[in-house]
């Protein structure tokens, strides 16, 4: 008998789904650096560690949240504008629990973090749109379009 789709996403875990990639500062960055940091990097998210103990997340909405709706100074620390101690797991939890968590919480990356507590990856919904895409390529391109779902620009040329 086959599996579901969900006890397998179940019984995968995030280290057998993420890419390597950790954009990551301190948290006595210029936040003007940390934007800067994350436009070099093309990335909407910076975790914040200190001494590879994770501190908090900085992404592209707490830019426009906490940045851009005030006159700021630009030499202030990142780690005045950030989500201190957000969601975190483990590489040992299962793809299921990444999408659960990112769904309640309405997260687009979730630092990941050893047993010490130690900074040791990030997981992006980006990541797992991806996955998802490729591990089920049935389910997911055969999906029957929404009928409710109502475009709200034309398509096409």
């Amino acid at each position: 008998m086959q599996k579901s789709v969900e006890a397998r996403l179940k019984e995968k875990k995030i280290y057998q789904v993420i890419n390597s990639k950790c954009v990551q500062a301190g948290p006595d960055l210029p936040i003007r650096d940390a934007i800067t940091f994350m436009q070099e990097n093309k990335s909407g998210y910076l975790v914040i560690a200190h001494r590879k103990k994770l501190v908090g997340m900085f992404t592209e909405t707490d830019i426009l949240h906490k940045v851009l709706v005030q006159n700021i100074d630009w030499t202030k620390p990142v780690r005045d504008f950030i989500n201190p101690v957000p969601a975190s797991l483990m590489l040992t939890d299962s793809v299921m629990n990444a999408i659960d968590v990112m769904s309640q919480k309405r997260l687009y990356h979730i630092p990941l973090v050893d047993e010490k507590n130690q900074l040791v990856g990030v997981i992006s919904v980006r990541t797992l749109i991806r996955f998802l895409a490729e591990f089920y390529p049935t389910e997911v391109y055969n999906l029957p379009p929404d009928p409710a779902q109502v475009m709200e620009t034309q398509e096409g040329g």
